[in-house]
């Protein structure tokens, strides 16, 4: 009977609890409804754009036809799936996808963390404010038009050939930077970056923002310098951050710029990720179903990996997404 008595006065405390939560949750959508209301138009455009269109994944699973439908074809089940796995481009691809993807979380991922270090030591906020401006704009480049920067750059007839006529004479041989094998993983790992700094530094920055100024003023009376604050109070300070965009890039391993990838490949680069694979199996031949089992074995990969992040984030410094 005790056992009894204590699991129904457990049971009531929790009913208890959870009425008192709704009861708050209630109220604070009451008192703060008109800013709720701000996040109607991000919830119907998330629905829209990126819920519904979930469906389409149907497609992976019939032979489809354009005069029935999605829905109208016939069901094939797993059939698109093997397709992709007996493709003879498939696993070069997925190699050639992990070690690009590798090379931009060992280069590109802690580059923002530097810089935004290095910014936030900067005490002319003037020209602080210029440098991140400038750092971030090539963010709103599109893909295409840094391929095009970059083809310029790189021709025969470009900056880089031109400094190497300054400096070794007129008659030296002419490089087609962009034709050559071994330069174009070098090449997009850099683009990337570029492209992503000033954009990345963002959250770095807004998260040493918050820091208690206190904790510097102690570290300075004790004598730290600025590498110890670096190591001892702003690294450990942003830690969580840092953390829970790690286990976000993680879940990015499978994942390419193909628009950067597909614009700088050329007759002389034999070079294929799983997003140009996509797009040329699938889209260019008008193989559909293929590309969306592509698309869903990848995206069921991807997931794997941000659970996978996210659990050992979370038994490792106790940071989770959930």
């Amino acid at each position: 009977m005790d056992m009894k008595r204590k699991k129904e006065v457990c049971a009531g405390v929790a009913a208890e609890q959870k009425e008192k939560s709704q009861s708050y949750a209630i109220k604070c959508l009451k008192k703060n409804k008109m800013t709720y209301a701000f996040l109607i138009p991000a919830i119907v455009f998330t629905i829209i754009f990126c819920y519904i269109p979930l469906g389409g994944l149907y497609m992976a699973f019939v032979d489809y036809n354009p005069f029935k439908g999605i829905f109208g074809s016939p069901f094939v089940g797993l059939e698109n799936i093997k397709t992709i796995f007996s493709m003879p481009a498939l696993y070069g691809s997925i190699l050639n996808t992990i070690w690009l993807s590798l090379l931009r979380m060992c280069v590109n991922f802690p580059l923002p963390i530097i810089f935004a270090l290095l910014l936030n030591e900067v005490k002319n906020q003037k020209f602080k404010r210029i440098t991140q401006t400038v750092s971030y704009l090539p963010h709103f480049l599109s893909s295409i038009a840094v391929v095009g920067i970059a083809t310029t750059i790189y021709s025969s007839s470009g900056i880089i050939n031109d400094i190497r006529a300054m400096i070794y004479g007129p008659d030296v041989q002419r490089i087609l930077f962009l034709g050559q094998q071994n330069f174009f993983v070098p090449n997009i790992v850099i683009l990337t970056a570029w492209q992503g700094l000033g954009w990345g530094t963002i959250i770095y920055l807004s998260a040493i923002s918050g820091i208690d100024p206190e904790l510097y003023e102690a570290a300075v009376i004790d004598g730290a310098g600025k590498f110890k604050q670096c190591w001892h109070i702003t690294l450990p300070s942003i830690s969580i951050t840092i953390m829970l965009l790690f286990v976000l890039e993680i879940g990015n391993l499978l994942a390419s710029n193909f628009d950067l990838i597909y614009g700088l490949q050329n007759p002389y680069i034999n070079f294929e990720v799983i997003s140009t694979v996509v797009y040329k199996q699938g889209i260019t031949q008008g193989n559909y179903p293929v590309a969306t089992a592509f698309s869903f074995i990848n995206g069921l990969i991807s997931l794997v990996l941000i659970l996978i992040g996210n659990f050992i984030s979370k038994k490792i410094n106790d940071v989770s997404l959930i």
